[in-house]
């Protein structure tokens, strides 16, 4: 079972967000929020993974469940009048699980092959207030204040620019509406963010990055937000758990041995647990709400 702990979301002493797409860690180091400046098309990578693995990631008992998605649900607080968007809904899971607590779902995900399998989840849950949109995240197809919630669970990281995200998803939200996010968060170092973001880059190509919890608190208060809760939640996963819907091929587990390798013990234990000549990744997600006043 993963394990939880509430983050203290207050900023070190005197620590501002730069105008550059970075913010300044606890230990002064330096995340970047923006994909790399040489990151290829980022949209077509997403559309051909995620067209790939539509089914596969319909059938995830991870995403289809989750302690994240029960704490999700429980810190929205949804009610019966409010609309929902669901951001990078994927297979609608999410959505999905909020739809008998609401009045509407939209689903919005970049990846047309998302839109079947939505529709075949739904179907098999017997929700009938869904519908899937497809769109992009950083020009989302909605008026102004449209949604009482927002919600985007476990697909951040693939956004090539999540300041410009999160300021289209606050855009329509309504004033007094929640924002709940959901993501893998990096570690704290730079040596550590590296490398868990390199090691995801190899299992999906797609990737952008993974953020630390001190960039994505000055992103949502640069956003104007007030943030109402944060959470880190931790569990350890095999490789073939990890990698899931993506094949364990021995040459792709054979790459990441050897990214590994190239680390020091001190880098490689804040992303593995390593015993017996195993490894296991240290998949910590973040668990944040926060309200648009």
């Amino acid at each position: 079972m993963p394990t939880a702990r509430e983050y203290n979301e207050s900023s070190p002493s005197g620590a501002e967000c730069p105008r550059d797409g970075s913010s300044i860690g606890p230990g002064g180091e330096t995340s970047t929020y923006r994909a790399d400046p040489e990151t290829p098309d980022l949209s077509a990578k997403i559309r051909a993974f995620f067209g790939q693995h539509a089914e596969g990631y319909r059938l995830s008992r991870s995403h289809r469940a989750g302690s994240d998605l029960e704490r999700l649900l429980q810190l929205m607080e949804p009610r019966s009048h409010h609309r929902l968007l669901d951001v990078a809904t994927a297979a609608g899971h999410t959505g999905l699980t909020f739809a008998p607590h609401v009045a509407e779902v939209v689903g919005l995900d970049l990846t047309p092959a998302m839109g079947e399998a939505f529709a075949r989840e739904a179907a098999e849950r017997g929700v009938s207030n869904a519908r899937f949109v497809q769109g992009d995240v950083h020009a989302l197809p909605f008026a102004d204040g449209s949604f009482d919630l927002v919600t985007c669970r476990r697909a951040a990281h693939h956004f090539g620019d999540v300041e410009r995200a999160v300021a289209e998803m606050v855009r329509v939200l309504r004033p007094g509406g929640r924002l709940g996010l959901v993501d893998m968060t990096a570690p704290e170092t730079s040596e550590g963010a590296t490398l868990l973001n390199d090691l995801e880059r190899l299992r999906d190509g797609s990737h952008a990055r993974a953020l630390d919890p001190w960039t994505w608190q000055h992103l949502l208060r640069g956003a104007g937000l007030r943030i109402l809760h944060l959470e880190i939640q931790e569990e350890a996963l095999t490789p073939e758990a990890w990698l899931y819907p993506v094949p364990a091929s021995p040459d792709l587990l054979r790459r990441l041995d050897e990214r590994l390798a190239r680390e020091p013990e001190a880098t490689r234990r804040q992303v593995v647990i390593e015993e017996g000549g195993r490894w296991w990744l240290r998949k910590r997600r973040l668990v944040l709400v926060a309200a648009r006043p």
